[in-house]
């Protein structure tokens, strides 16, 4: 970190913490997203927000970041992982479909791995095989 980094905001990773069956028996269930403030200011009422799946999260990683645009940290984050990307739709308090789009079905150590080249820059030649559970090169 040099003197001109600016801290963008937090890498986040949570654990839902929801008892609803089609969630809570999802392995490897991680939301990954951003945040300009704390991890904890920012999922303070995550039981009431769909985008939380409507539950108490946990924080498993929260990584600070510098240098970064949101837009282009959130676009790299859902293409390298597009093929693990939880398919579900949620109805929100107000009685609205909902579909969650930062969870993700990938096992914690690769979300570290991905964070770890997405700050180096090494990602972008990166996707995520849901079956070998694993990075690889774009073809």
């Amino acid at each position: 970190m040099g003197d001109a980094d600016v801290e963008s905001g937090h890498i986040y990773v949570l654990r839902s913490l929801s008892d609803d069956p089609q969630i809570a028996g999802i392995q490897d269930l991680h939301k990954i997203g951003f945040s300009t403030t704390s991890v904890a200011q920012r999922i303070a009422n995550a039981s009431k927000q769909p985008t939380y799946l409507m539950a108490p999260v946990e924080i498993v990683e929260d990584y600070r970041a510098y240098n970064l645009k949101r837009s282009a940290l959130e676009h790299l984050l859902h293409r390298v992982f597009a093929e693990a990307r939880l398919d579900i739709t949620q109805i929100d308090r107000k009685g609205r479909d909902y579909d969650p789009s930062e969870w993700f079905i990938v096992p914690r150590n690769v979300i570290n791995q991905a964070i770890n080249m997405i700050m180096s820059g090494e990602i972008v030649g990166y996707l995520y095989n849901p079956s070998a559970q694993r990075l690889v090169e774009r073809e």
